[in-house]
């Protein structure tokens, strides 16, 4: 795991949040607050899609990292704390499937409920994008899928530049 220290930014935060990032398995300091954080996907709009979630704990969450991690990936991610509490307001994480790809992969981009509606998606992403830019200046693509039913995401995209390139089905069937 390496946390990259983060040079001054040109993206603003409102008052009591702050910025954090690393890159590979979650600090041990941020590890139960990112897995609270990763717990709020769990409404995000996904259509009539019937999912369940097991709740993540931060064994799971590091988990998760090392698989990435031991397929030769790189996994950045983006946090904003709440400087209260140091609870993990919201994150985005982006997966490389090599270090050398120009092309990384858009995975989670949470807010916790209770810090909604303060920008803070907007924010976390943009901030992955100059940290982005940082560690990995090769790296021209980003891909991303959202539902169409999560309009507040859908809205973050639109406004930082990305463009739909093709539709995705999921299909579910009860058993």
């Amino acid at each position: 795991m390496r946390t990259a220290p983060l040079p001054a930014t040109g993206v603003p935060l409102p008052a009591g949040y702050r910025f954090a990032a690393w890159s590979g398995v979650v600090p041990d300091a941020h590890a139960a607050a990112h897995a609270r954080a990763h717990d709020a996907m769990e409404d995000a709009p996904s259509g009539d899609l019937d999912e369940q979630h097991d709740p993540w704990d931060a064994e799971r969450i590091g988990a998760a990292a090392r698989v990435v991690l031991d397929r030769g990936g790189v996994l950045l991610t983006v946090a904003v704390l709440a400087e209260a509490d140091g609870a993990v307001a919201g994150y985005t994480e982006l997966v490389l499937p090599t270090p050398d790809s120009v092309q990384a992969l858009q995975y989670d981009t949470v807010v916790v409920p209770a810090h909604r509606g303060r920008g803070l998606g907007r924010a976390v992403k943009l901030r992955m994008l100059e940290y982005l830019r940082a560690q990995r200046p090769g790296v021209r693509e980003i891909e991303t899928t959202v539902a169409d039913e999560n309009t507040p995401m859908r809205a973050v995209n639109a406004a930082l530049g990305y463009r739909a390139e093709r539709n995705l089905g999921l299909y579910q069937v009860r058993l």
